[in-house]
C-alpha cells in the first residue's frame, strides 16, 4: 500500500490580497512561510521516499522546505501546477465579478465553462490524475507533494466519481494536507481518501 500526503502550499502574497494567482508565479508571503516551516516541524519524524511538487513558486518552496529536514530533493512537474485562470489572473474576485460577471456565474456551475486563455476543469484533472497513476506506480511507500488549492479538489473530485464543481464546496486551507493511500489489485490500482485538510498544530489551540 502507498501513501500520498498532498499538501497545499503557504499562503502566498496574493492569496493574502484575494488575487486570483492562476499559474502566475507567486510567491510565498512571511505567513506562508512560517506555515511551510510548521509543517516541516510536523512532518519531521514521518518517512518519505519522495517529494514532489508544483513548478510554481509558492508550491516549490513549501516543498523545499518541508523536505530539507529530509535531506531530500524535491522533484517538479507542472502537472501539479494550479488551473490556468487566463485573463482573470491577477484580479480580485470582486473585480471579476463585475468585468466577467456572466462568465464568473457560468464558471460557478460549471468548472468547464471557458476563460479566455484559461483551463477547463477536465484538462486539469487529466493531467493530476495522469501524475498521481503514475506516483502510484512508482512508489509503495509515503510521498508528499505540494500543489494548489483547485487541483487538490479536482484530484479528490476524480477519486470520487463526483462533479468537480461540487468539490469546490470543500475548504483546502493553506498548508493543510489530504491523505490519499492506494493499493494494487490485479492490473488495476484502488485508491482511497483517508483524510481531507487536515492541519498540523504543534500548539494547543
Amino acid at each position: 500500500m502507498g501513501t500520498l500526503v498532498m499538501v497545499r502550499h503557504g499562503e502566498s502574497l496574493w492569496n493574502r490580497v484575494g488575487r486570483y494567482q492562476g499559474q502566475q508565479d507567486i510567491g510565498l508571503s512571511d505567513e506562508g512561510i512560517r506555515q511551510a516551516e510548521m509543517l516541516a516541524q510536523f512532518f519531521r519524524s514521518w518517512r518519505f521516499e519522495a517529494f514532489y511538487a508544483s513548478d510554481l513558486s509558492r508550491a516549490r518552496e513549501t516543498a523545499v522546505i518541508i523536505a530539507k529536514h529530509h535531506a531530500m530533493p524535491v522533484t517538479l512537474d507542472p502537472r501539479l501546477r494550479e488551473y490556468a485562470f487566463g485573463v482573470w489572473e491577477g484580479l480580485t474576485r470582486a473585480e471579476i465579478e463585475v468585468k466577467y460577471a456572466g462568465m464568473y456565474a457560468r464558471r460557478r456551475t460549471d468548472i468547464n465553462t471557458p476563460i479566455p486563455g484559461g483551463e477547463l476543469g477536465v484538462q486539469v484533472q487529466a493531467r493530476v490524475t495522469d501524475w498521481l497513476q503514475e506516483i502510484a506506480a512508482a512508489h509503495s511507500g509515503t510521498v508528499l507533494a505540494v500543489s494548489h488549492g483547485g487541483t487538490i479538489r479536482t484530484l479528490i473530485a476524480a477519486l470520487l466519481e463526483v462533479d468537480i464543481t461540487r468539490c469546490y464546496r470543500l475548504t483546502l486551507s493553506n498548508a493543510g494536507y489530504s491523505i490519499i493511500r492506494w493499493q494494487s489489485q490485479g492490473t488495476k490500482i484502488q485508491f482511497r481518501i483517508d483524510g481531507i485538510n487536515c492541519y498540523p498544530r504543534l500548539k494547543p489551540l
